[in-house]
């Protein structure tokens, strides 16, 4: 009996000894569990899963050139994955830029070049209409279908009256060249301008002169098919200031849709036909400048 009873306090003392030991090995063991399976952020190495980001532009749902470039755009990998849809938001253009600098429910807008915005919001340095939109065929009258034939040089075209919306930028671009502009607020005032022969013609891009012309069908108006004028101009996307991660995907995949032809596929839908009916290749050139694009800016 004295036998056992030395025996069971040997065994005591020997888990007395023992016990610390396991405890500190079990601190230094970490507790497996679902969450702690997931890869830590802060480790470089650490793969995070693509994460469904919403880019909102400006305006209503709606399914044009720049939304579908938009959308080809964000569909290259990126490490995000983009859903695009409309902001709702349909306002003045200059509100809605200060808008998406805001962070206001407003991701991205197109426009044209110019150094004020350059300076004060994110350009996607890529020019989404090829400089199309600074070549300019013009509107006239039927009772004058003439108007601009033999019309060669600016000095020549001084002697007559364009008109253009008043806040367009193509506005100051025309006056800075020296030609003489009448102005509206109202593009149906515009037509109606041209109709009584208060202006003597009515240029607008040549990417877009069929379809507003169908878009305000007046009978007594006619595309003039003798002049083209020609200024540098781009037109770009552009994202708040500070979201350079939206912007660098944006470039990256309309590089990639240059690349691979999806780009030139796009364009040739919707403005190829509109082009080649213009026959843009018989028609005198004028060169006006730009003072409003700033130097370095990419054209092609």
């Amino acid at each position: 009996m004295l036998r056992n009873y030395l025996g069971r306090w040997a065994l005591l003392w020997l888990l007395l000894a023992v016990l610390p030991a396991l405890s500190a090995h079990a601190s230094q063991v970490k507790t497996s569990r679902p969450g702690d399976l997931q890869p830590d952020a802060t480790q470089p190495n650490a793969t995070q899963p693509n994460q469904r980001q919403t880019v909102y532009y400006g305006g209503y749902q709606r399914q044009d050139y720049y939304i579908e470039l938009l959308q080809l755009a964000l569909s290259y990998p990126s490490g995000k994955d983009y859903q695009l849809k409309a902001s709702g938001l349909d306002l003045p253009k200059q509100r809605a830029f200060d808008l998406m600098n805001a962070g206001g429910g407003i991701d991205v807008l197109f426009g044209s070049v110019n150094a004020d915005r350059l300076t004060r919001y994110r350009g996607v340095a890529f020019p989404l209409l090829r400089g199309y939109n600074g070549w300019r065929v013009a509107l006239v009258n039927r009772n004058t279908p003439d108007m601009l034939r033999g019309i060669h040089s600016k000095q020549h075209l001084r002697r007559l009256t364009a008109g253009q919306f008043l806040t367009w930028s193509d506005t100051q671009i025309l006056r800075s060249n020296g030609l003489t502009v009448a102005t509206s607020t109202n593009i149906n005032g515009l037509y109606g301008m041209l109709q009584r022969g208060r202006i003597d013609y009515f240029p607008l891009s040549v990417l877009e002169v069929a379809e507003e012309l169908a878009k305000y069908p007046h009978p007594q108006l006619m595309i003039d098919p003798h002049l083209l004028l020609i200024y540098p101009t781009a037109t770009w996307f552009y994202v708040a200031k500070d979201n350079e991660t939206l912007a660098t995907a944006l470039l990256q995949g309309l590089q990639q849709a240059e690349r691979d032809g999806s780009f030139d596929r796009l364009f040739q839908r919707y403005f190829g036909a509109a082009l080649k009916q213009l026959k843009l290749e018989s028609r005198s050139r004028i060169l006006l400048d730009n003072p409003q694009l700033p130097a370095a800016t990419e054209l092609k």
